[in-house]
């Protein structure tokens, strides 16, 4: 949640901790009692964060991936990421290609996320940056 809604944590800084004291005796009591339902948040909250990561650990992969990697993450970051919607025309205008290229380059940005998501352990990233160089030269 610390990053997600780094706004709202910055004005939560600067009030007191008044509420968070209350929440973190609730959450004791919680789980000395043993809720059911206080656990399962619990593991929602572990495998969302778990999710997440992998995202993130996706995003860098393409980020760092050779020759075009950080053109990728921007088009991946300007369509589905950043908090501003663009429309079509916008979005060209800023990544600086055709609708053509944008096209292309938004399928190949997705096939590296989706290789990663489902098929690459974390240890071995490298290997599959080299992998995907391999696969761009034969195109």
């Amino acid at each position: 949640m610390l990053e997600c809604f780094p706004e709202e944590v910055a004005e939560e800084l600067e009030k007191p901790f008044e509420g968070v004291d209350t929440l973190i005796g609730q959450m004791e009591i919680a789980m000395t009692t043993g809720e059911h339902k206080f656990r399962n948040r619990m593991d929602s909250i572990h495998k969302t964060r778990f999710l997440l990561d992998q995202v993130n650990e996706a995003l860098t992969v393409l980020k760092k991936k050779p020759n075009d990697g950080e053109r990728l993450y921007q088009l991946i970051y300007l369509t589905y990421i950043a908090p501003e919607e663009l429309g079509h025309a916008e979005l060209l205008d800023r990544l600086a290609m055709s609708s053509r290229n944008y096209y292309r380059l938004r399928q190949q940005a997705i096939t590296i996320l989706s290789i990663r998501l489902w098929a690459a352990p974390t240890r071995n990233v490298g290997i599959w940056l080299e992998i995907l160089s391999l696969l761009h030269g034969m195109e």
